[in-house]
């Protein structure tokens, strides 16, 4: 099968059944962590009350997990987070907040007739060496994987969760910027680096991948598709795009939006929802890692947690269209400038791990 000139492998399914869950399915918890290190700089106390304010507004809706390195962070963590329910903080040995790409990805496994949670490692390497504060700081996956008591299982190649989204279905949508960059899967020859992932992929349930161009210029994450593309389960695919005459967007958006609406469960057509960015004008004076993105966003049990960047007009739009796209859900828009300096939002802060009970396996 053929989206646009893109292929979608398609490949048999693994003797035991693997599922990684969407994005708006139960979750059992949500995984983050309180570990901000001297590289945020000044800014570190603001970061760290945007994080507790998102940390907290997570958990008016499901359990959440937060890990902190022994010592100094963990009690902090005590502190901040004393008396308030569902939160609780265990120590681990983390270095940055990220839990999206440093934290396995958590899947959905049948053995004997049973359901269990696996955790997936994808290798992380510091998004391809591209932050000192992370390589070689953060806690291999099968750690966290021992940390939450389940198995993990080792991808074949290199990558971070929020390089991948899934539909539950059995479809991954990625970018080749990012999994394509030989900082993490290095040329070689004879190999076809693409084909090599797609058949590692269907080894954990993924039976068709959609490859995106993604933004090769983007620091850190070569283009992340969790930077612009949500799913939701109406059926609708949410980009978002650069309309600002301050600024030039990725050049190949366009074209990752036609080859999106042409894809989706049993090839059905997916409508494909356009968000516009917050405009350049209203974070002009922030980081050259300022990563402004509305598509960002946590899928909790009951809302959708995610973030506002001042510009009244995007603000109301970017809420309208999560409102549209998750019907049942309450949408929670959450001020982080300053953790968005850091060049990620409130998805990339998160990594759920899945309700074995309420599973659609």
């Amino acid at each position: 099968m053929r989206v646009g000139r893109m292929k979608i492998g398609t490949i048999a399914k693994p003797r035991r059944p693997i599922r990684i869950p969407a994005e708006w399915e139960p979750h059992a918890c949500c995984l983050m962590s309180w570990a901000l290190g001297s590289h945020w700089g000044r800014s570190v106390k603001k970061v760290k009350r945007e994080l507790s304010e998102v940390i907290q507004n997570i958990a008016r809706y499901e359990p959440v997990k937060v890990l902190a390195a022994k010592g100094a962070m963990s009690r902090e963590a005590y502190r901040e987070f004393k008396g308030c329910s569902n939160i609780e903080v265990i120590e681990a040995p983390v270095a940055d907040i990220w839990m999206r790409d440093i934290a396995p990805t958590f899947a959905i496994r049948n053995s004997r007739n049973t359901r269990e949670v696996v955790a997936i490692d994808w290798n992380f390497n510091g998004w391809g060496g591209t932050s000192k504060a992370a390589l070689g700081k953060s806690p291999p996956a099968d750690v966290i994987a021992r940390i939450t008591g389940v198995d993990c299982i080792r991808a074949k190649f290199t990558a971070e969760g929020g390089a991948l989204i899934f539909d539950g279905h059995g479809m991954a949508i990625t970018t080749r910027s990012c999994l394509l960059n030989p900082n993490r899967n290095p040329v070689a020859p004879g190999l076809d680096r693409q084909r090599i992932i797609e058949q590692n992929l269907a080894q954990l349930g993924i039976r068709s991948v959609l490859w995106l161009e993604g933004d090769p210029s983007e620091p850190i994450t070569s283009g992340h598709i969790d930077g612009y593309v949500l799913l939701s389960p109406t059926g609708e695919t949410l980009i978002e795009y650069i309309d600002d005459p301050d600024q030039d967007g990725p050049m190949w958006r366009s074209h990752d939006a036609e080859l999106l609406g042409g894809a989706g469960k049993e090839s059905r057509r997916r409508r494909v929802m356009r968000i516009a960015a917050p405009r350049y004008k209203f974070g002009r004076k922030k980081s050259e890692l300022f990563a402004p993105c509305y598509l960002n966003a946590y899928v909790a049990n009951g809302a959708v947690i995610g973030a506002k960047f001042g510009d009244p007009e995007r603000d109301r739009a970017a809420r309208a269209a999560l409102k549209r796209a998750f019907p049942r859900r309450k949408v929670i828009q959450l001020e982080i400038n300053h953790i968005a300096e850091g060049g990620g939002g409130i998805h990339c802060l998160t990594q759920p791990m899945p309700s074995i009970s309420n599973s659609l396996l």
